[in-house]
Formats: structure tokens, sequence, C-alpha cells
């Protein structure tokens, strides 16, 4: 019999680096089990997740440890929380199976309405698992519940029915949320995310905060905020953060007087000025120096600027930034302001890499030429093949690097269709990406393959068969290799 653990990461699971074992400890200390499955609602847990892995391969080294993400951004939300719940349940069920298999589910690590649902779940029929909970007085507890104990409770065929339309309302939100807001292109589950986030967030006034890697989207997010927003008639101004000279810092963001300092010849207008009423968007945050960190979270709490050489003025914007540097790090190594993070940061937006976001490569590389098909009046088209190469490359440069070899592709092409020997990436990246090996050399068989298998599960979601894929493997193969990793006696084998 297959005994499986399934659980969420809870705030008192992310301290092992403090030496203190959550829930999920505790319970493996007490039962024998197989498998564990990690759920996590966002990625800010993976890393826990890591501690727990990495704890187990020492402590547990016959159990296997796998991810699983159930999107629910908002984790106190039973509209969003029970339906992501219900599809990573049955991920794992369709995963691991029923046959000669024992689940559990601990009620301990979650927020209150991820138990409500785990009991709802099991009661309703969806997964046939034990509930169980631990305390330090208490120990490990099995929780018992009954239909009896819950008359309101709808049968499981009528629970299957409420389902198949909660299922066919979800087909349509997500077809509604692929038109809207056509400025972000895509329907992979990443966008539509941000796109849902977009549209809780909007109408409120509060800093957000929009993370991703160079070439994403940042600047196109923050547009659609303002633009879609209360505040749309007036101004949006966006300020490079990384471009502002440290010592013009006052003048540029406060403003200034005709004569107030030398070369001040006549009076400007600083970009909060500017974006009185508005929005005032900062993009590359985490690019200013300390000392004028201090001065921006001055304005930012007190809602006042001084132009220099005038008296102080009151103001009223809202603060969207953007970054892709980790905040978080930064904040935790001393290299930006904690107190201007937890200001900037009330609400945050990330948005995925290209590379992760599969079949939207081809849809936005037929966005931008039928655009320069347009521009241009003569029509072209990409070829099977072109796509198919398109989807072979990584795009360190993300969309904006995707745009540029397409339109290079455009020009470059001398018939209508575009075939693969137009797709040109960009020689830098060969160089960008060229491996070496250091003098010392690398441990292959501990290092660096299995960094790849934990990259693949990552990209996956925690789906062996996706990351088998990935990989060039089939799924037992995979899972036999996996499981060698996590006992610490993989040897690499060519296929």
């Amino acid at each position: 019999m297959k005994k499986i653990l399934i659980s969420f990461i809870g705030n008192n699971d992310c301290l092992l680096r403090e030496g203190k074992e959550g829930a999920i400890i505790s319970i493996l200390k007490e039962r024998n089990f197989d498998i564990l499955y990690l759920l996590y609602n966002d990625n800010r847990y993976l890393q826990y997740a890591s501690d727990i892995l990495i704890y187990c391969k020492k402590h547990f080294p016959n159990l296997t440890v796998r991810y699983l993400e159930a999107e629910a951004f908002n984790p106190i939300d039973y509209n969003i929380v029970y339906p992501s719940m219900v599809a990573a349940v049955n991920n794992i069920l369709n995963e691991e199976g029923t046959k000669d298999v024992e689940y559990t589910i601990s009620l301990t690590s979650g927020t209150p309405t991820m138990h409500s649902c785990w009991i709802l779940i099991v009661l309703g029929g969806i997964i046939q698992a034990k509930l169980i909970q631990t305390s330090k007085e208490a120990g490990i507890q099995e929780v018992n519940f009954s239909l009896d104990d819950f008359p309101q409770i709808v049968t499981d065929k009528q629970l299957k029915i409420e389902l198949t339309k909660k299922d066919r309302e979800n087909k349509l939100l997500r077809k509604s949320l692929t038109t809207k807001y056509p400025e972000l292109i895509g329907e992979d589950e990443s966008i539509i995310k941000v796109k849902l986030q977009i549209d809780h967030l909007i109408n409120y006034n509060i800093p957000i905060f929009i993370y991703g890697e160079s070439g994403t989207g940042k600047e196109v997010v923050a547009q659609i905020l303002h633009y879609y927003g209360p505040h749309k008639e007036a101004p949006l101004v966006a300020v490079n953060c990384g471009a502002i000279n440290e010592n013009l810092f006052e003048s540029e963001f406060f403003g200034h007087k005709k004569g107030s300092f030398t070369g001040a010849i006549s009076d400007h207008e600083g970009y909060f000025s500017q974006a009185n009423g508005g929005t005032l968007f900062l993009d590359e945050i985490a690019d200013l120096p300390s000392h004028m960190q201090v001065k921006l979270l001055r304005a930012l709490e007190t809602g006042v600027i001084q132009p220099i050489g005038s008296k102080p003025k009151k103001i009223n914007i809202r603060i969207i930034t953007a970054s892709n540097k980790d905040l978080d790090k930064l904040v935790y190594e001393g290299k930006f302001r904690e107190d201007l993070y937890y200001r900037i940061n009330q609400a945050k937006i990330e948005l995925l890499p290209l590379r992760q976001r599969g079949s939207d490569i081809i849809l936005l590389a037929r966005y931008f030429l039928e655009k320069y098909s347009e521009l241009n009046g003569i029509v072209k088209k990409l070829s099977p093949i072109a796509e198919k190469k398109l989807l072979q490359y990584h795009y360190p440069g993300n969309v904006r690097e995707l745009q540029n070899i397409i339109k290079f592709a455009y020009i470059n092409s001398d018939s209508n269709l575009i075939n693969s020997k137009d797709i040109i990436f960009p020689s830098i990246n060969n160089y960008k990406n060229r491996i070496e090996i250091p003098p010392e050399g690398v441990d292959l068989e501990h290092e660096i393959i299995p960094s790849y298998y934990q990259a693949a599960l990552t990209i996956s979601k925690g789906n062996a068969s996706e990351a088998a894929r990935l990989l060039g493997l089939k799924p037992h193969t995979f899972r036999a290799r996996l499981k060698s990793i996590e006992n610490g006696k993989y040897i690499y084998r060519t296929k």
C-alpha cells in the first residue's frame, strides 16, 4: 500500500532555517509515508518547499517529495481557493491513481479557508482520504466527520453537477479574459492570472509592485492599470529610475523654482507634480541609491513634496513600481530599504518569462507579424517550421526580444511565407550561454544533472509527466532517476 501525505506549506513550516520544525515535519516524524505532496499558492513558498525537501533528503531518505501549485493568489477567498484545490487534488489522483493508495491530508498547515475546503473535498467524495491535525499538546489526531454532521452538504452527485457548472463558468471567465485587456497578449494560465489580478486591483488606489524579467511587459501592465482605471483622464508619468542623475534627483522628482540654484534658468515641474491626480510609474525602482530611497519614502509617506526654492506642495498620485530584481532578496541583503519596500509593495503582480508561457510565443509572434504586415502593406505569415523553431528558443530578452526577431524576419524574408532560415536569433546569446568549465571541474553527477530535474519539476509545477517531456524522458524513466537522485544514489546513464 502506497501512503501519500498532502499538505499546504503553512507559515509554521517556513522556519526550518531557524531550526524550528513545523506541522509537516512533526507528522513525518510520527507516521511513515512514501510520498509527500507540498501544495503552495504563491511562488515565494517554493523556497520553503526546497528547505523541506533538503531536510527530508537527510532525515527521511525513502520519502519522495513533490511540489504542486494550487493557484490561489487570495488564500482567504473561497471562490478562488476551492476550485484551485479541487484542480490540485485531481492532478494528484491522475498522477498517483487510487488503487493500493492511502491518502492522508493535513488540516494544520494553510489558512482556515483551506482547512474548510479540505473537509468539503473529502466529504464530497472527490478524494478518499484521512484527515489529520497536529499540535504540540495533543500530537497527531485524526479528524472524523460524517455527512450527518453536515446535513446541508450536498451529495456526491449534486457536488459533481455543481463542479461541472463551476467548470463551465470558469471556462467562460477564461474566454472573456483572453480578449480583455488586448494589450496584454496571451492565453497562458500565468497571463489569465495577471488579468484577474488587474481586475481585482484596478479600482483600488494602493501602491502596486510589478515583478518580472526585462522585456516581460511590466510597463504594459502599468499602462493597463492606469488607462482602464478611474484616473484614466489624468496623466501617467513613467520614470526609469536607473537613468536618474543622483545630483539632480530632487529637481527631477520634486521640481525647482527659477534661480534656486546655478543653472535653474526657469521653473521646472518634477515628476510628482506632473503626475498629480494620476499615476507615477517608477520603473527599475531597485536601481535607486539608498539616499534617494529615503527622500522618495518621505514623499510617499507624507503625500507632500518640496520643490527646490519653493513651498511644500500637497500631491495626490497613484504609485506603481516595477523591477527585474528580487526586492525580497535585496531587502535581506541590505541593498533596499525595508520601510520603502512595504510602502510600495502593498500588492504584487508577477510576470513570468516568455520561455515559461508555451504557445503564447506563437500567439505573440503572429500578432507582431500582423502588425508589421499592416504597417508595410505586405501580408506575411509564419511557416509551421518557422513556428517550431521559435518554440525551441529560450528568449532571454522575453517579449521585447521576440518582437525584434519577428521584425527582422519580416524584413529578411524574400517571400510572403517566413521560413526557418528567416528566423535568426541574436548572436550575443551564443556567448552568454556558452558553457565554461572551471579548472577545478564540475560535479556532474551531484550538482548539474539533479538541478535539471528540479528545474523541470518547477517549470511543470510538479507534474512529473510534463517534467519528463521537458527532459526528453519517458515518465517512468524520469521517476526512477528522480528517486535515485533523492536517495543520493544517482549515476547518470545515457539512453
